[in-house]
């Protein structure tokens, strides 16, 4: 299943696991994360670094990156070997705002997000999102699909519906799961 909602564990770096110090991740989480991807000390230190120098300036808290070429270089760097796929989110202008509105509203901000580029890369499916304090959280974190019986889902676990009707979809189930705006999105390969 590709998601890029933290509850499936799908954002990578993961920034909880390889970069911040937090009491709720062990070092066996830790230890685990760097072993899945093959990180040295020597990668993982500059790893750390590199997130560092890019927090906040190009890399939100949450793992989104603003520049395409940052994503590009970490995904290079660090994650290409691995079952990992560097992924564009879009959306049409007003579900956009909509996502501006609430990102603005967050310790966040908008720098990572990009208005007004078409998003041209290799269509992979839609989603539905919504944005909950510090990451995305997808329709399939709450089961909100059952609600959906003409939902079909293609072998990323992505809906295979047509745009306008991932727009139905998605208010249909405003108001439950997640506390939310649930927003249709388009889902792209970059990698």
């Amino acid at each position: 299943m590709l998601s890029v909602s933290e509850c499936f564990g799908g954002i990578h770096p993961r920034l909880d696991t390889c970069f911040f110090q937090n009491d709720y991740i062990g070092q066996e989480e830790r230890d685990a994360y760097r072993k899945r991807w093959g990180f040295s000390d020597e990668k993982n230190l500059e790893m750390e670094k590199e997130i560092g120098g890019l927090l906040e300036k190009g890399l939100a808290e949450d793992g989104r990156f603003q520049r395409l070429s940052d994503a590009r270089h970490f995904y290079d760097s660090y994650f290409s070997k691995g079952n990992c796929i560097l992924v564009s989110v879009s959306t049409r202008e007003k579900y956009f705002d909509i996502l501006k509105d609430e990102l603005m509203s967050e310790r966040l901000g908008t720098n990572c997000l990009v208005s007004g580029v078409a998003d041209e890369n290799e269509i992979l499916g839609f989603d539905i999102l919504g944005w909950d304090i510090d990451y995305f959280h997808t329709f399939l974190c709450n089961r909100l699909q059952e609600m959906l019986p003409s939902a079909k889902f293609n072998s990323y676990g992505l809906l295979e519906n047509t745009f306008e009707e991932t727009v139905a979809f998605s208010a249909q189930i405003q108001g439950y799961g997640e506390p939310v705006l649930w927003v249709p999105c388009r889902i792209g390969k970059c990698v």
